[in-house]
């Protein structure tokens, strides 16, 4: 049994253990299985007196409820038709602003991403060379129209301003000063997850995190229904978390390593897959080994077409 793969899963020769890759993990309702117990496409669930298995769907995100049935079946990886928008890890079409590191321009760094899951966020941005303040804006629907001045680098959410609403698109305007003279500034879009997804996210986390499983365990499988609802921001504070904790599983240091890329932050990106790739050498783990030399080499080239 591979490390972190919860219980022992049923008629399982040694060679597919070491080759199979986990797309689903066991919720509830299994006959065979435990709660928490991964499973691979060609593995089949057997629901309790022909009822219907609880599965977490990795590739979806999602907590899906089948029949007696192989799992392949029903947790399939997203069509084509059904992208959830730019990523760059699965070659679909982006475009890609400059990082902050890449002209003098105070650049937005979070909330990481465009989709977002708080109504008053917290607001950080680069400091280009030269700047002394900023003019922060905030344009949308629903009265949304402040303008605030700002010392520093970061601006939490105005408490006397009304909070954005929930499925509407913003405008972030961050302007650098030198004095009375611009600088340079730059604009990004933030969108607020609607009502009904907020609820349908919060669901989810609640089951996962009732499964009482390990930590790190927790936050692979969170990252991954933050990933399905384009959360990047969420994604990236979750997995920092057990990395800040001490983390010592790879496969956390890679998934971060994906979503800062996602975020265009290749730099970060990079040293979390540096991370990964020395701790799957220490555990001989081939697999989350080449998955961080991949994303390693996909950060090199996004640095360099950005540039």
């Amino acid at each position: 049994m591979s490390p972190g793969w919860g219980q022992p899963r049923a008629k399982l020769d040694s060679k597919k253990d070491a080759t199979c890759k986990p797309i689903a993990k066991v919720i509830s309702g299994d006959s065979r299985y435990q709660p928490s117990t991964k499973l691979c496409s060609e593995d089949k669930v057997v629901a309790v007196n022909g009822g219907r298995v609880k599965i977490l769907c990795y590739p979806r995100g999602k907590i899906i409820d089948m029949l007696s049935d192989v799992v392949g079946k029903q947790c399939l990886p997203l069509r084509a038709n059904e992208g959830r928008g730019c990523n760059v890890l699965q070659g679909r079409s982006c475009v890609i602003p400059k990082g902050p590191d890449e002209e003098n321009k105070p650049t937005k760094i979070t909330p990481y991403g465009v989709v977002i899951f708080q109504e008053r966020p917290t607001i950080s941005w680069s400091k280009p060379k030269g700047a002394t303040d900023y003019i922060v804006r905030m344009r949308g629907n629903g009265g949304i129209n402040w303008e605030v001045a700002v010392k520093g680098e970061s601006l939490t959410y105005p408490s006397q301003q009304p909070a954005l609403k929930p499925g509407q698109a913003y405008t972030l305007d961050i302007v650098a000063m030198r004095g009375d003279e611009v600088i340079d500034g730059s604009n990004s879009l933030l969108l607020l997850l609607p009502t009904d997804k907020m609820q349908e996210l919060e669901n989810t986390i609640n089951v996962l995190k009732n499964l009482q499983q390990p930590l790190d365990e927790l936050a692979i499988d969170m990252d991954a229904v933050y990933e399905s609802y384009n959360l990047v921001n969420e994604s990236i504070k979750v997995l920092d978390a057990r990395a800040a904790s001490g983390s010592t599983n790879p496969t956390i240091y890679r998934l971060l390593g994906d979503r800062y890329l996602i975020a265009n932050f290749p730099q970060q990106a990079n040293e979390a897959y540096s991370t990964a790739k020395k701790l799957a050498q220490q555990a001989n783990n081939t697999v989350e080994m080449a998955l961080a030399e991949a994303g390693s080499k996909m950060a090199a080239q996004i640095k360099v077409k950005s540039k």
